[in-house]
């Protein structure tokens, strides 16, 4: 049997990550927000308990987007009254993004629909192998060379 044969690596990830979003958005949709929205906002947040400045340019590299899809996604956000955001005074670039009530309800609440779907996808896994399979994951991740706040 060839290499060929048999699915790679990049089949899996590829799929797997492309059934979460969609598993995840599916389930979003209730909230009229979709899995990038989510995870905007999750950025933010972690940014703002970690004390870290908050640029277009931090979150166009914390979600591997471009700048212009990061604004297009505040936009949406400030219109559906998730976040109020307005430019630093120490410099221009700098955004002060304050999340509302609302959106701080809604990460409390689509957390539990975002873990239960990690639950499903780590099912028959015993904790033992749970475990390894997040210091892989986290390998991968760290390979990426992503800076985040993670």
């Amino acid at each position: 049997m060839n290499r060929r044969d048999k699915p790679s690596h990049d089949f899996y990830i590829k799929n797997i990550a492309h059934i979460l979003r969609h598993k995840n958005n599916q389930q979003l949709a209730a909230y009229d927000v979709t899995e990038p929205q989510v995870r905007l906002l999750g950025h933010i947040q972690g940014a703002q308990l970690s004390n870290q400045e908050i640029s277009r340019k931090y979150l166009s590299e914390a979600m591997q987007i471009s700048g212009p899809s990061v604004t297009s996604l505040l936009n949406t956000l400030e219109k559906n009254g998730f976040i109020t955001r307005h430019t630093g005074t120490e410099d221009g670039r700098t955004i002060l993004i304050e999340l509302s009530q609302k959106a701080l309800s809604l990460l409390n609440e689509v957390a539990d629909i975002l873990n239960a779907t990690t639950e499903s996808l780590l099912a028959g896994f015993s904790e033992e192998e749970k475990m390894v399979y997040l210091m892989f994951l986290k390998r991968t991740y760290d390979n990426l060379g992503i800076d985040s706040h993670l």
